[in-house]
């Protein structure tokens, strides 16, 4: 069965609201993001959250290297884990806005795959040596130093954390060099490149060439981080998805350069929307990246209109093997052009109609 998730961001109680009700109108799970300079800790949140529901998935989304070493992560995460009964997620990328609000570019592909490596073993409960490498720059000595008599000689879990359970991680990957990171060391893979199926089914392949060639074998389940605006009317539905689909593009021309398979005129664009990118912008309605993006690059990257159409635009990507979608909705608020009755009507339209027909 598809899943669906949904993400909110505010303030703990506001953002605790949203995933109530996410909960009793259907979605199988609920993000809030890591970004410590602009929104509440989000393992703090979650924890409310799954004391206030009793079905919904909750994750991180997403996490970021800059957040915790790999052990304190896993903890965090092992802690929401045990208040909500065994359902929580990891989610992890590089970074972008979270890291880039505190003067840092997203995590070198190395430290990245390093460090994805010992969170999911401790995710797992899997025993590791020590690496004094990932301790953020070698700032502390060996324990060897203390001179005691007794000491640890493994990293794991132990203790209190005994008997919690391990938790998924979830690795968001646009590019083909952490899409394979992400097919040799997480338990499901999210794509971030839209919801053009082309773009989709490279992904889709990246992962699962890297899989073989790596020798994974365990399951992996697949998901899509999608743009969607259901509405009768395109230009609007442009609109109000102008700062999602332009920042999650940008995704795919990170460094200016594009880093995949894509037609001269959409490497145009993309480096056009990398080239014109404010950091204000980021993810904002009307920024001044959407205005260089012709319509006919939203209207493929992202899925927008009625609820037919969004319907069979999902559908495509379900039979490429994608099981779960996160879908990021039209914006409201003063800066929208649409009104909140018109984002809520989009939103119950896709919940009521969209959902169903894909489960």
């Amino acid at each position: 069965m598809v899943e669906f998730w949904t993400t909110s961001v505010g303030r703990p109680d506001s953002v605790v609201r949203a995933a109530v009700q996410a909960e009793e109108r259907g979605w199988d799970g609920f993000g809030t993001p890591y970004a410590p300079t602009m929104a509440f800790d989000p393992y703090v949140v979650l924890s409310a959250v799954a004391r206030e529901t009793s079905r919904l998935q909750v994750a991180p989304w997403v996490a970021t290297p800059a957040s915790h070493t790999p052990a304190s992560a896993a903890g965090s995460i092992k802690s929401v884990q045990a208040l909500s009964g065994g359902r929580a997620i990891l989610g992890l990328g590089r970074g972008d806005s979270a890291m880039a609000y505190l003067g840092m570019a997203p995590a070198p592909l190395k430290f990245f795959e390093a460090y994805t490596s010992r969170l999911r073993n401790y995710l797992q409960d899997e025993p590791q040596p020590f690496d004094l490498d990932l301790d953020g720059g070698g700032h502390f000595p060996p324990v060897d130093r203390l001179g005691l008599a007794q000491t640890a000689k493994q990293a794991r879990f132990g203790l209190f954390m005994k008997g919690i359970e391990s938790v998924p991680l979830d690795l968001v990957g646009t590019g083909p060099r952490v899409l394979g990171i992400a097919a040799r060391h997480a338990d499901r893979v999210t794509t971030a490149v839209g919801a053009d199926p082309a773009r989709v089914a490279w992904a889709v392949g990246v992962v699962r060439e890297a899989r073989e060639a790596a020798g994974v074998t365990r399951p992996v389940s697949l998901g899509s981080w999608v743009p969607v605006a259901v509405t009768d009317d395109l230009a609007v539905g442009r609109q109000m998805l102008s700062g999602t689909a332009t920042s999650m593009a940008r995704f795919t021309a990170m460094y200016g350069k594009v880093v995949a398979p894509v037609s001269d005129s959409d490497r145009e664009v993309y480096e056009r929307i990398h080239d014109t990118y404010t950091l204000a912008g980021h993810f904002r309605e009307g920024s001044e990246q959407s205005k260089v993006v012709p319509d006919d690059f939203f209207d493929r990257f992202a899925v927008i209109g009625p609820p037919e159409v969004c319907i069979q635009r999902l559908r495509a990507l379900a039979d490429l093997g994608i099981e779960r979608f996160v879908i990021s909705g039209p914006a409201s608020g003063p800066s929208a052009s649409s009104t909140p009755e018109q984002a809520e009507r989009g939103i119950r339209q896709f919940e009521e109609e969209v959902m169903p027909a894909l489960r």
